[in-house]
């Protein structure tokens, strides 16, 4: 009997070997495949692929190892797909990776819910969104804006010529703006060389990118970072609550949630990562690329200087309403987004089956569970001069003809949010300094996108530019 249970012992600590050996095959062949089969063609030959099949057919299929996707092709077919049957595809791929029990606070989060849960929290994280709220926390961010320019004019007095990494300190302002928004704090990214959110946000968003490339089962947040933002949120609401203050933000909103529907303070700091993720990762890849091209583009540099000024006047400070209404600025956001858009491809899957149109009038039914990619940077180049920096092509309601086509899709859930960031950041920054390229910039147009990231336009080697005072 005890020669038996030796045996028994050995035998479960091989199989256990075994098991833990395959599954780092499993994750390394993963990313391997993930490097080979979407880096390169989703980012630099796809767009060439689709150019070519764009009038022949309005998807394709192709495989990501045995599994069957459909790659739209036309824009008709997206905007179908996203708005008039978007209960047919509410769900995406990565809803897969959560786990409830080993991931409570992402588990919760819009991005990887499904069906009728996914309809709950998104409308709850939406009404948080609307232009009353906006107007509201403007002078927020307005105030994170100026600190901003302070941070780049303190710099510069060190020297008449200051280099950044545009991403850098794109990074410390969409985390300010933020802190103060969602969690009703100064982050300090402008006065810390190591900002605890700024650490705890980059792991985070470390963290999911690798769960995603891995395509196995994964925790998306890791412990510590998950105590980090259920700690900030019960403080937040603490010290508000305490001390009675009232002010129309995130934070109240979430609060109000709590309220009305007795929300747990796991789905608190669910809302509060949410709203934390739209606007910290997604608008700072946003907002480094918006300089850059400035950068290259002095003449529209300076038209949008000129904007701005005139804008203000002799007064140093703008309204909510008149900064949104400024035509080439949103010109400029726009053009810049189309050319760099956050999220390289959105994924869908379809969750209730249905018929749309094939080749030549034909029916196809797209099966529950199939998978949709939508290649935004694709479509992104369905314009004329694909690659140039035209801001006036925006001009005379084009922004919202280019979306109703289907070719301009910049933006999530958090669009209106991170369109305020953007605009308000380049309000001070381009209005008090000239941006100009480093020479270690390279001269290419297209910049080649960082291999180890999956969804986000992250570019290799980082953005470096000048900022002198204008």
């Amino acid at each position: 009997m005890h020669v038996q249970d030796r045996n028994l012992r050995n035998l479960c600590i091989i199989y256990a070997q075994f098991m833990h050996n395959l599954c780092n095959i499993l994750e390394k062949y993963a990313k391997f495949m993930h490097k080979l089969c979407i880096n390169y063609a989703c980012a630099r030959q796809m767009i060439h692929n689709l150019i070519d099949y764009k009038n022949k057919a309005p998807f394709v299929g192709f495989f990501n190892f045995t599994t069957p996707y459909l790659l739209v092709i036309d824009p008709e077919l997206t905007k179908q797909i996203m708005i008039k049957d978007f209960k047919h595809f509410r769900n995406n791929e990565f809803s897969t990776l959560s786990n409830k029990k080993k991931d409570p606070v992402m588990a919760l989060n819009p991005f990887v819910m499904r069906d009728d849960e996914w309809k709950e929290k998104r409308t709850e994280v939406a009404v948080g969104m609307t232009q009353n709220k906006l107007k509201s926390i403007f002078p927020l961010i307005e105030d994170v804006a100026r600190k901003f320019a302070i941070y780049i004019g303190q710099e510069i007095e060190k020297n008449s010529r200051k280099t950044f990494n545009a991403r850098d300190i794109c990074v410390r302002y969409t985390c300010d703006t933020v802190a103060t928004c969602i969690f009703a704090i100064d982050g300090g990214s402008f006065t810390k060389d190591d900002s605890a959110i700024i650490l705890m946000g980059d792991k985070m968003i470390r963290s999911i990118s690798d769960a995603a490339k891995s395509f196995l089962p994964k925790r998306l947040m890791p412990q510590d970072v998950e105590d980090f933002f259920v700690y900030l949120m019960e403080e937040a609401i603490k010290y508000r609550t305490e001390n009675g203050i009232e002010r129309d933000d995130f934070l109240s909103h979430i609060i109000s949630l709590k309220k009305k529907k007795n929300i747990s303070d796991i789905e608190m700091a669910s809302h509060g990562v949410t709203f934390f993720l739209d606007g910290y990762d997604t608008s700072s890849v946003a907002l480094a690329p918006l300089f850059l091209e400035l950068a290259r583009n002095q003449k529209a540099q300076d038209k949008l200087r000129a904007e701005l000024r005139e804008a203000v006047g002799d007064s140093s400070q703008i309204t909510y309403e008149e900064l949104m209404d400024l035509p080439y600025l949103d010109q400029v956001v726009y053009e810049s987004l189309r050319l760099t858009p956050p999220l390289t491809f959105s994924n869908r899957e379809c969750s209730e089956s249905i018929e749309i149109e094939g080749v030549k009038g034909h029916k196809a039914l797209i099966e529950k569970g199939l998978r949709i990619f939508i290649p935004i940077l694709s479509f992104h180049h369905y314009f004329h001069d694909p690659d140039d920096f035209i801001p006036e092509r925006f001009d005379h309601g084009a922004v919202k003809m280019s979306k109703d086509k289907g070719v301009l899709l910049p933006f999530g859930l958090g669009m209106r949010f991170a369109l305020l960031q953007l605009k308000a950041a380049t309000f001070e920054i381009i209005r008090n300094f000239r941006v100009t390229l480093d020479p270690k910039m390279s001269t290419e147009k297209v910049l080649e996108i960082d291999p180890d990231e999956l969804l986000m336009n992250v570019k290799k080697d980082g953005i470096w530019l000048n900022f002198e005072v204008a």
